[in-house]
């Protein structure tokens, strides 16, 4: 018996040690990988494949396929908690999180790449369409909002800092430089389209750095060991483009200095402070030379982990799933052409007293919380005498389990019993005077 108990506590505090890069950045969680199959490409009709989505939960390593398009391709997948909008060659489709099902959809082209923006849902576009290379739709009924003019050819990635889109402008197979549309939210025009020269062809993914546009530029077709990324300044419209001695490929993210990137057929990093190749090989080319690649990749910036999809656009494929020093973790199986994915994070939910605009998580006050792991009586001790106005216990999903309201009383410590938690990991939310405090701890 005394075996069993001590062998659940180390899985238990395990858990919490898996749990602590999450937990200590932020009050949220990542929920799932969404994963969008194009599925064999099949030239005539009658079609017999079609896109797949499938859902990966990295806490207990389950996939599930929860729904299909009906179309050839995937371009994207875009998701703004709790809906998920899926890019699928001619149809754009919006889905529930929650509820794994499908809430709308609209007949669409040349559909790329997607982003929110005050509220509304930011779609670029490429081949076949030859104008309004970026549409602005209603995030609820995916109607049009907006159509903007002027953008010279096919887009890409977009970003979106303080009150201004960015937009990749790659001109497609045919572009011969890399540009950046600029445009205004506020009546959805185009302020400038900025040329980035002929070293910056190919641009396509965009990721914001200490306010500074970050562009990936794959490498062109034909063009081997050479590409680019591009360093954009909104201030004044100035940009450095860096010239890599490898083969660009997808944008996977930034983390601290460091944007992972696709680099000779695998995945490796660009230190953004020094400008220079970091890892070059955090993921290995899987095959390339026998027609086995990288076909997407989105990087957990909580966890630390790159999620890199790997196939041969003829057979089903799988997931390499990989910490960003290198360290392989798991693989999981995919579909054929996985050539979309995203990483579904999931906010803990705030009370409205939380959310309020003098409770900015400031951390002023010193709250150490003990035992850790708890078995019965949990203390929140405090570094100096303090208002306490409410403290709440929720669990990993979101879920209040209960709450204790003392009456604006004066403390330096308090104690919870935990008795009742089933094991696992909670998060504790300590409202004190106009700060809000959020403690992890795992109850045993």
């Amino acid at each position: 018996m005394k075996q069993k108990v001590l062998r659940l506590t180390l899985v238990l505090i395990m858990v919490f040690l898996y749990w602590m890069p999450a937990i200590s950045q932020s009050t949220g969680f990542v929920q799932q990988i969404i994963t969008g199959n194009s599925g064999k490409f099949e030239y005539v009709p009658p079609f017999t494949d079609f896109v797949t989505l499938q859902s990966y939960n990295p806490q207990n390593q389950v996939t599930n396929n929860f729904s299909l398009i009906y179309t050839q391709s995937v371009q994207s997948i875009c998701i703004d908690h709790p809906m998920a909008y899926i890019a699928a060659q001619d149809s754009l489709v919006k889905f529930n999180m929650n509820t794994m099902q499908r809430v709308t959809a609209v007949a669409d082209s040349g559909l790329s790449k997607m982003a929110i923006c005050k509220g509304k849902l930011v779609v670029t576009k490429q081949y076949p369409l030859s104008t309004f290379f970026v549409e602005v739709l209603d995030t609820a009924t995916l109607g049009i909002v907006a159509r903007i003019e002027g953008i010279s050819g096919d887009c890409g990635g977009v970003t979106i800092a303080g009150d201004t889109v960015y937009v990749a402008v790659n001109g497609g197979w045919m572009g011969t430089q890399g540009k950046i549309a600029v445009i205004n939210p506020v009546n959805w025009s185009l302020m400038a389209e900025v040329p980035l020269g002929s070293q910056a062809i190919g641009i396509n993914d965009l990721y914001l750095y200490q306010g500074k546009v970050i562009a990936v530029n794959k490498s062109p077709y034909g063009i081997i060991g050479q590409g680019s990324v591009t360093i954009y300044n909104p201030i004044n419209r100035n940009y450095i483009n860096v010239v890599l001695p490898h083969t660009v490929g997808l944008g996977a993210g930034i983390r601290d200095s460091l944007l992972y990137l696709g680099l000779d057929y695998g995945i490796g990093s660009f230190n953004l402070n020094t400008l220079q190749t970091g890892n070059s090989t955090i993921i290995p080319d899987p095959g390339s030379s026998f027609f086995r690649y990288i076909t997407s990749v989105a990087l957990d910036t909580i966890n630390k982990r790159i999620y890199a999809n790997i196939g041969d656009y003829v057979t089903p494929g799988y997931c390499q799933v990989t910490g960003v020093n290198g360290d392989s973790i798991t693989t999981y199986p995919t579909g054929i052409s996985t050539e979309a994915v995203a990483v579904h994070y999931h906010q803990f939910p705030l009370t409205a007293e939380e959310k309020g605009p003098a409770n900015r998580n400031r951390e002023n006050l010193q709250v150490i919380v003990y035992p850790n792991p708890v078995s019965d009586l949990l203390t929140v001790s405090f570094d100096r005498e303090k208002v306490v106005r409410s403290l709440r216990i929720g669990d990993i999903t979101g879920r209040t389990i209960f709450r204790i309201d003392p009456g604006n009383s004066r403390k330096t410590s308090m104690t919870v019993d935990c008795s009742g938690l089933a094991g696992g990991v909670y998060y504790l939310f300590l409202h004190c005077g106009e700060e809000l405090i959020v403690r992890p701890f795992l109850k045993k």
